[in-house]
């Protein structure tokens, strides 16, 4: 595994201070003890819950190379390979620049309300066909992840792919500016996190934030559908960058059309300066055929062969908790497996995802959407139609879908709990051959546990 840090780059990125000369060979960074491996540098972070100082021989012990400190402890050792500095915080953060800085391949950044995680994910398979690429682990894109991805970076690496996200205003322009991306790709304005925001326009123009960090010129890619479009356009003005569309219309600048989907796959095709290419997702869902077309923009802007990222696109799969379809243990059928995260427009494009694929009954499971403030009553109902016209059966927990499940016609109605893990036994009693089951909520109603649940193997005592 190839040196990611020494102890001149750490000294020359932080102006920290180790406590006794030493040789740092640092291959990874790791900000928690659960997941450390060998090599990596530890930097003790002060959260809200927890103090990484308290892990620091926990690190060492697991074979970090060396940690880095704000203060003295204790019970290390004089001899050990600590890195003092002011702010662990900056210092990630510090490191973050020191790496973006001296890497010479290209930069793209991602944004939106929804499909941030998956258009990376998308991004970094199609990307292999033209060489080495980084990107952020899971959903890294906050003033944490976005400094930990970049410090991660391997400097001899092609592309680097970046999520960076937000939930209040103000918090997006200074990532960007970390991250200094060559291309930017703003997936969708939604109303996610909007009880902070207050309004779409606020998230819109937070989004457009994104481009004050691109070099004049360059290329910001955004669904010719999305929301606040004219916001989009004046900041490219404003900044100097060139704004591209991707849509089914013929002004978008990113053509997409002849769209066939289908349960296991999608087929469809994209024009560009009126060249055609074909193209097949192995994942179904209109949405991920419109990300696929940011995909396609952002290789076109990095001047790539577009041929080249049809076998790339063919072989992507949605990840786990963000459209990923896995076989029912207890019956024949399926789970779509949505848990990660939601928001009004997410659940809506997951059910019409769930119509793709059932071949009997489609079951949805709901758990409540986080961070709406005011509008989280208006919100969770305006999702009763859709709900109404795509779903057999409805299962819902947390008390923001309760008023949502009591609206539901009695027929619809399966049960409804305070949370995920309870409703498990009141699904698997309905379940038959050939069912579709959605589930989908914010993270934090934990609505993975009925996923794994009910695609676990069942143990059988002798």
């Amino acid at each position: 595994m190839s040196v990611l840090w020494t102890e001149t780059d750490l000294i020359q990125a932080t102006n920290g201070i180790f406590s006794y000369s030493t040789s740092i060979k640092g291959n990874g960074i790791s900000i928690d003890t659960r997941t450390i491996e060998k090599g990596d540098i530890f930097v003790a972070i002060m959260g809200e819950n927890s103090d990484g100082h308290a892990y620091v021989q926990k690190a060492l012990d697991a074979g970090a190379s060396c940690a880095i400190v704000s203060h003295p402890i204790s019970e290390i050792p004089n001899t050990a390979p600590i890195l003092y500095v002011k702010d662990t915080l900056q210092a990630l953060t510090d490191m973050g620049r020191y790496a973006r800085n001296r890497f010479t391949g290209k930069v793209i950044a991602i944004t939106g309300s929804v499909g941030k995680t998956t258009t990376k994910e998308m991004l970094k398979t199609t990307l292999s066909a033209y060489g080495t690429v980084h990107a952020a682990a899971g959903s890294h894109n906050n003033h944490l992840g976005v400094p930990l991805t970049l410090a991660r970076l391997p400097k001899d690496t092609d592309f680097c792919v970046c999520e960076i996200g937000m939930n209040h205003i103000g918090e997006i322009a200074p990532l960007a500016t970390l991250v200094s991306p060559h291309i930017a790709i703003i997936t969708e304005v939604a109303s996610s996190h909007l009880g902070y925001m207050e309004n779409l326009d606020n998230i819109a123009k937070e989004k457009s934030q994104i481009m004050t960090a691109l070099p004049p010129q360059a290329v910001t890619l955004v669904p010719e559908s999305i929301y606040g479009l004219e916001i989009f356009q004046n900041a490219a003005k404003q900044y100097q960058v060139h704004l591209q569309t991707v849509g089914t219309s013929v002004a978008a600048s990113i053509q997409i059309s002849n769209i066939n989907l289908g349960a296991q796959q999608s087929n469809f095709q994209i024009s560009i300066q009126k060249q055609d290419y074909a193209f097949t997702l192995s994942s179904p869902g209109e949405h991920l055929v419109r990300n696929a077309g940011l995909v396609i923009g952002a290789i076109h802007a990095l001047r790539l062969d577009i041929k080249d990222a049809i076998l790339g696109l063919a072989v992507f799969q949605t990840g786990s908790g963000r459209g990923r379809i896995s076989p029912l243990q207890t019956v024949k059928g399926f789970i779509l497996d949505e848990s990660y995260n939601a928001s009004t427009l997410s659940i809506r494009t997951a059910l019409q995802t769930l119509s793709l694929l059932a071949a009997a009954r489609k079951i949805v499971v709901l758990g409540d959407i986080m961070e709406l403030g005011d509008y989280s009553e208006q919100e969770h109902l305006s999702l009763l139609p859709h709900i109404i016209s795509d779903a057999d059966l409805v299962f819902c927990c947390g008390p923001r879908m309760k008023n949502v499940f009591e609206q539901l016609p009695p027929s619809l109605r399966g049960a409804w709990c305070a949370t995920a893990q309870e409703l498990v036994p009141f699904i698997r009693n309905i379940l038959q051959e050939n069912d579709t089951i959605l589930v989908k909520g914010s993270n934090s109603m934990r609505m993975n546990s009925i996923v794994t649940t009910l695609t676990a193997p069942e143990i059988r005592k002798n």
